[in-house]
């Protein structure tokens, strides 16, 4: 059962005023096929990979992805970074099946944010569980390090084998941090699916090597928002299809 649609107005000011490209969920999912179905894509043709965070709040949403889409290959980890490295994706590109001798992928792949009901953003209700809840608490983590001058970023790549996907986050996000003052949370996730979405145009050309057939891949990045009361919204990025390495690529707008 879909959640309610509408949250209370405090969160929708916020929602409005912080996020204000962001659709229903469902519509969200939704627009993947219709955009896609003109370019040849459907869920008996396409292998879904999914990359959104590892919170259980972002479990609806792939759920939807998945009911839409078919059985997806797991890309995520920690704020839907892309983290499976270079074997993974190699495994993933031999998964998907051919028709008309192509391959087809639709990647989704999301941060996320939540607004409680009086429109504090970071703040999430779960049920059952009492007191303020947070999300992405990865992110939110990181805000705090490089608010505090505390992150341990350096000119090599830095890796705690004991904290390996937050390792990640404090060493993609902080080259892409602008000048002066550290970005609010939201911007901040921003820049986290700025990350994500450089990291889709890599996804790409490992799905194509070492394969003997063309190999379409749609994406959708954006920012996924956990709202009051189970509402759930997405914040439209970059979306596009690739066609091929010397293939425009093919813009795919929300109405």
């Amino acid at each position: 059962m879909d959640a309610v649609t509408t949250p209370p107005k405090a969160a929708s000011l916020v929602l409005r005023s912080t996020f204000p490209a962001a659709i229903p969920a469902t519509g969200f999912v939704r627009a993947t096929r219709e955009l896609l179905a003109p370019h040849g894509f459907h869920a008996a043709n396409t292998l879904p990979l999914i990359a959104t965070c590892r919170d259980e709040l972002a479990f609806n949403l792939t759920a939807r992805l998945q009911d839409t889409w078919g059985a997806g290959f797991n890309m995520a980890g920690l704020a839907g970074m892309i983290v499976l490295g270079r074997t993974g994706i190699l495994a993933a590109a031999s998964h998907a099946p051919i028709e008309d001798g192509v391959r087809r992928f639709v990647l989704v792949a999301l941060p996320h944010i939540g607004i409680d009901a009086t429109g504090v953003i970071g703040n999430v209700e779960r049920p059952g569980v009492p007191g303020v809840s947070h999300t992405c608490g990865a992110l939110m983590a990181l805000h705090d390090e490089l608010r505090g001058d505390n992150a341990p970023t350096g000119d090599y790549p830095f890796l705690d084998l004991l904290d390996p996907e937050q390792g990640m986050l404090r060493d993609r996000i902080p080259p892409w941090l602008p000048e002066g003052p550290v970005p609010d949370l939201a911007g901040l996730t921003r820049i986290a699916r700025d990350v994500i979405t450089a990291d889709t145009h890599k996804v790409i050309t490992v799905l194509r090597e070492q394969q003997a057939v063309p190999t379409h891949v749609a994406v959708f990045t954006g920012v996924h928002i956990n709202g009051p009361g189970g509402t759930e919204y997405v914040e439209p990025g970059s979306c596009y299809v690739d066609l091929g390495a010397d293939e425009p690529e093919i813009d795919l707008v929300f109405d």
